[in-house]
């Protein structure tokens, strides 16, 4: 079975600076953090195995955020819409 290359990913010079801002940012959610520094990994040239050993996560979970950012940009950094049962209380 053949391998799978890691899906390049080229910035513009905005959205390199919204991605270090979420990936050092003290009030920025864990999560968000994660996904950004494995973007700005991939984008110094990193393997998903040299950045899944420097960020600490599995390589499935590289290879997700690396490929949902390379396809949806940052946008495809945020949570997914899930089902599940309606909030019982409203905003007021």
């Amino acid at each position: 079975m053949p391998v799978a290359t890691a899906r390049p990913i080229v910035l513009r010079a905005a959205e390199r600076k919204r991605l270090k801002k979420m990936a050092y940012g003290h009030k920025t959610e864990y999560r968000l953090r994660s996904r950004a520094q494995v973007v700005l990994h991939a984008v110094r040239g990193h393997s998903n195995a040299r950045i899944a050993r420097e960020t600490g996560l599995h390589l499935d979970t590289v290879r997700c955020w690396r490929g949902r950012f390379a396809e949806h940009g940052l946008g495809g950094l945020r949570d997914r819409e899930r089902s599940g049962r309606p909030p019982s209380f409203t905003a007021l």
